[in-house]
C-alpha cells in the first residue's frame, strides 16, 4: 500500500526547517522511495516549501470573496498528482504548519477532505505531528506574531493576546481524536514531542527521518540552522510598541525585525522567565493536564507525562524589573550607529559623485570651447603635437 506521510506541525516546531530539508535532500529521499513534491501552486509572501498548503489555504474571486470551489479543485488537482507520483515512489511527503491550526475551522474542511481521498482506498495516511507543552507553543505562537509585525494581532499585549487568541488549538487531545476519525484511527497518527531529549539521534532531522521509517546517513545533507529564531522578552517588547507606529511600513518593519533579532543574541534574557505568574501559570497547565495524559497513553503507549512537569525556577516577566530600559537605550544607540553608518556612506558616494560631476564639466568645457574656436583648438593640438 502507497503511503502519504502528512506532517502538520503544530507551529513553532521546526516545520520550516524540516521543509528545508526535505526539499535540499529530495534526491536522497527519491533513492528509497519517497518523494516531497513541488506542486503548481505559489501563494504571495509564502515559503514556496510548504508543498501541503493546498490543503489551508484560501483562495479568492477578484472581488475579494472566498472561491470555495477553487479551494475544493486544487485540492483534488493536488491529489491527482500525488496519485501520478505514487506510479514511481511508495511514499510521498508533503508538509505544512497551518493544517493543525486551521484544522479546527469550519470553513476549511482539511479532514473531510483527506477522508474523502482515503475512501477511494489506493494509499493510506499518516499523520506527524511534533507537540511541545501549550505554554511554550503558545509563547512561542505570539513571539512569532510579534516579530511579524504589520497585523493588528503584532500589536496585542500578552493578555491581549489572550483576550483574542483567534484560530490556534492548544487542546491537542480534542483535535488529535477528531483527525484520528478521519484517517483511519490512532494506529495513524505518529505523535512525536519537540524536545532535543526526546529526538532520535539527538536532533529533529535524525528524528523526522526515522518517523517516517527510515535510517539517518551521511548522505542526508543539512545546509541550513534550524528557521525561526525568537526575540527575547524585551526585544519583543521593543519591537511591539515599534509595531503600533502610524505609517509603519514593510522596509521599516523588516528593518527593526532585523536589528531586535541581531539584539536578542546579543542581549539575551538575564534570567528566566515566564509570562504567567505561578498561580495562572499552574491554572492554564490544568486545562491540558487530563488531554495529555490521554495522548501519552493512548498514542505513545506510556503512562508517563507527555510533558513532564519541570521546577518553575522562572519569575513572571515585568518590564520594570527586567532591565527593559536598558535594552531600549541599546536599540537606540543601535539605531542612532546604523543611521550614522548609512549616512557616512551615503556623504562618501555623494562626494564621489561631485569629483565625477566636476571632471564632467571640465569635459564640457572643453568640447564648448572647440564648438566656439575650432581652428584655434586645432592649431593648440598641432602645437601640442609638434613639440612632443
Amino acid at each position: 500500500m502507497k503511503t502519504l506521510y502528512l506532517h502538520i506541525g503544530t507551529p513553532k516546531t521546526g516545520t520550516t526547517s524540516i521543509q528545508s530539508f526535505c526539499t535540499d535532500n529530495r534526491a536522497v529521499l527519491n533513492q528509497y522511495g519517497y518523494d516531497y513534491p513541488k506542486f503548481p501552486y505559489e501563494y504571495p509572501r509564502t515559503n514556496p516549501e510548504r508543498n501541503g498548503l493546498f490543503l489551508s489555504m484560501y483562495s479568492f474571486h477578484e472581488d475579494g470573496t472566498r472561491d470555495y470551489e477553487r479551494e475544493a479543485e486544487i485540492v483534488e488537482e493536488a491529489f491527482d498528482q500525488i496519485r501520478a507520483i505514487f506510479e514511481n515512489y511508495d511514499n510521498v511527503i508533503v508538509s505544512d504548519e497551518s493544517i493543525w491550526n486551521r484544522g479546527i475551522r469550519e470553513d476549511v474542511p482539511i479532514w473531510e477532505r483527506v477522508y474523502k481521498q482515503l475512501e477511494k482506498g489506493d494509499f493510506t495516511v499518516k499523520v506527524i505531528v511534533y507537540f511541545r507543552p501549550q505554554y511554550d507553543f503558545l509563547y512561542s505562537w505570539w513571539n512569532q506574531k510579534v516579530k511579524n509585525g504589520l497585523y493588528q494581532e503584532s500589536e496585542y499585549t500578552w493578555e491581549e493576546m489572550q483576550e483574542h487568541l483567534g484560530p490556534i488549538c492548544l487542546d491537542y487531545c480534542h483535535l488529535l481524536d477528531y483527525i484520528a476519525d478521519h484517517v483511519g484511527g490512532r494506529q495513524n497518527i505518529i505523535v512525536r514531542r519537540f524536545d532535543r531529549s526526546q529526538f532520535a539521534g539527538g536532533d529533529l532531522y535524525h528524528d523526522f527521518i526515522q518517523t517516517i521509517g527510515l535510517e539517518y546517513t551521511e548522505e542526508y545533507q543539512v545546509t541550513s540552522e534550524l528557521h525561526n529564531v525568537s526575540l527575547s522578552r524585551n526585544s519583543g517588547e521593543i519591537k511591539r510598541i515599534l509595531n503600533t507606529l502610524p505609517g509603519l511600513d514593510y522596509k521599516m518593519n523588516a528593518m527593526f525585525r532585523e536589528m531586535l533579532l541581531d539584539q536578542s543574541a546579543v542581549r539575551k534574557d538575564k534570567t528566566g522567565y515566564n509570562m504567567f505568574s505561578e498561580e495562572e501559570y499552574a491554572h492554564f497547565a490544568e486545562q491540558f493536564a487530563e488531554g495529555n495524559r490521554k495522548i501519552a497513553k493512548e498514542y505513545l503507549g506510556s503512562e508517563e507525562e507527555l510533558f513532564p512537569v519541570k521546577d518553575r525556577e522562572e519569575s513572571k516577566w515585568e518590564p520594570e524589573e527586567a532591565y527593559l530600559t536598558e535594552d531600549v537605550i541599546y536599540f537606540m544607540g543601535q539605531y542612532i550607529m546604523k543611521s550614522q553608518q548609512e549616512m557616512n556612506e551615503l556623504r562618501k558616494e555623494v562626494k564621489q559623485l561631485r569629483k565625477e560631476l566636476e571632471e564632467e564639466k571640465k569635459k564640457i568645457k572643453g568640447i564648448r570651447e572647440i564648438l566656439k574656436n575650432p581652428i584655434t583648438a586645432v592649431g593648440r593640438k598641432i602645437k601640442s603635437v609638434t613639440k612632443k
